[in-house]
Formats: C-alpha cells, sequence, structure tokens
C-alpha cells in the first residue's frame, strides 16, 4: 500500500460524505475557490476548462439552493461585484472554510 495513494483516497471519501455522488468536476471547483476565494464565475469558468452554464451548474450545487430550489451544499456562496454588478464574486460560507480546514488538515497529516 502507498501511502500518497491512500491519502488521496480518503481526500476524495471527504467529498462523497458530503455528497455521495459529488462529480470530480464539482469537487474540483470547490477546491478552486478553496485557493483563489473571490475568484469570478469567469475566471473559475477558465480554470475549470467548461462552458460558463457548467460552472453556474457546479456553483449552484455547491451553493445553499441547487437548482428548482432544491438544497445545495451550502459551501460558497457567489454574490454581485460592488465595482461591476454583472459579474459575480465566488466566496466560501462558514461550512466551506471548515471543510477546507478539514480537507488542509487531512492533506497535511
Amino acid at each position: 500500500m502507498d501511502k500518497t495513494y491512500d491519502k488521496a483516497i480518503r481526500f476524495l471519501e471527504e467529498f462523497r460524505k458530503l455528497d455521495s455522488e459529488m462529480p470530480l468536476q464539482m469537487a474540483v471547483a470547490f477546491m478552486l475557490i478553496v485557493n483563489y476565494e473571490g475568484l469570478t464565475m469567469k475566471e473559475l469558468c477558465e480554470r475549470l476548462g467548461i462552458s460558463q452554464s457548467s460552472t453556474s451548474r457546479n456553483v449552484a450545487a455547491l451553493s445553499k439552493y441547487h437548482r428548482l430550489n432544491r438544497p445545495g451544499l451550502d459551501l460558497v456562496r457567489a454574490t454581485e461585484d460592488p465595482m461591476e454588478r454583472r459579474r459575480k464574486l465566488v466566496h466560501l460560507t462558514s461550512k466551506g472554510r471548515r471543510v477546507a480546514e478539514s480537507l488542509k488538515a487531512l492533506l497535511e497529516a
């Protein structure tokens, strides 16, 4: 058993605890938001290399309310940029910060 892969498996399992069917694309979106908090939806879209609609869908699922007012994971929030109202900035919620710290501790262990 390689401890590096074991750690990677434990890391991914943390996402499965949040949503047993979470797509990898959504997990990567969350980690990008953790690493570049305050980035715009456009920047997130470019970093993910996916369409704007897919990015919006992932952010919605990570937010408090998913599409059609279904409950989301409440890990992030997208807010209007006060300097450019058409632009949305993505930040962590307090729950998102706790999850990020838990993931960081797992990686550093």
